[in-house]
């Protein structure tokens, strides 16, 4: 009987003690949540900011879960779209941002690959795979060996899904910039 005391009480000890890290975790999240909105939309402008040159962005509103913002200058014109989509990769989503302008890809960022398999997905991330969407006008395809022009991306050696999501999310981005270019 005795035994059966001290499991229950070092039960509702951890029990204690789990409750109460558990609400300091969650009320110091609370107590800092606008300096952690704020960290996270700098960091989203300073993305934006490396793929369009542009003073100020705004968002706006595109269908399903994915993101848009317009990039202005200084006098208010429209300089090109952004947007964020993901595709599934080999392991999870393939979040990518897409910098759109007269219906061209001007750039893209991957955003996060981090559950794709290191060392070979998430190679997709390196600069050589990237660089090579920028100028495309219509959808990607991706090719194993040589892309021949057009908008063809050589995929990243073993990683096929991984370079597949990374179009799909481009394909999906470009969708939504003749939607929202068709609004304006």
């Amino acid at each position: 009987m005795k035994n059966s005391k001290v499991i229950f009480s070092d039960a509702l000890c951890l029990f204690v003690i789990c409750l109460v890290v558990t609400f300091a975790v969650a009320g110091t999240r609370a107590v800092f949540r606008e300096r952690i909105a704020k960290q996270e939309w700098d960091q989203t402008q300073s993305v934006m900011s490396q793929l369009i040159k542009a003073d100020d962005f705004q968002e706006v509103k595109v269908s399903g879960g994915n993101q848009a913002f317009k990039a202005l200058d200084n006098s208010g014109e429209t300089l090109g779209y952004l947007f964020v989509t993901k595709a599934y990769g080999y392991g999870s989503d393939v979040s990518v941002m897409s910098a759109i302008s007269d219906g061209k890809v001007v750039g893209i960022d991957i955003l996060d690959a981090s559950n794709e398999t290191p060392g070979l997905g998430q190679n997709v991330t390196k600069k050589d795979f990237v660089k090579q969407f920028s100028g495309l006008e219509g959808q990607p395809e991706i090719v194993k060996s040589d892309p021949s022009g057009g908008n063809q991306v050589e995929a990243v050696t073993g990683a096929t899904k991984s370079s597949n999501a990374v179009a799909k999310s481009v394909e999906e981005a470009l969708v939504l910039f003749e939607q929202v270019a068709s609004e304006q």
